[in-house]
């Protein structure tokens, strides 16, 4: 089963347009993300739940800012 929830362990940027224009969050040492879609493979973009939003996270910061939480 592949991994799902992450720990962010440094502070990184996660983007949504949850609001009609393009808005970056900070997303705090701490926080709890979901993966929603696709692997952490390349440098992409990908889904993930935080706080409730969806919200996109480059796959490089999830790699680099987050420990696995499962």
């Amino acid at each position: 089963m592949p991994i799902r929830k992450y720990r962010i362990v440094e502070p990184t940027i996660a983007m949504s347009d949850d609001t009609g224009r393009g808005v970056a969050y900070t997303i705090l040492a701490g926080a709890m993300v979901e993966l929603q879609s696709g692997p952490l493979d390349g440098n992409k973009l990908v889904e993930v739940k935080w706080e409730g939003k969806s919200v996109l996270m480059f796959t490089q910061d999830l790699r680099q800012r987050a420990e696995p939480a499962d």
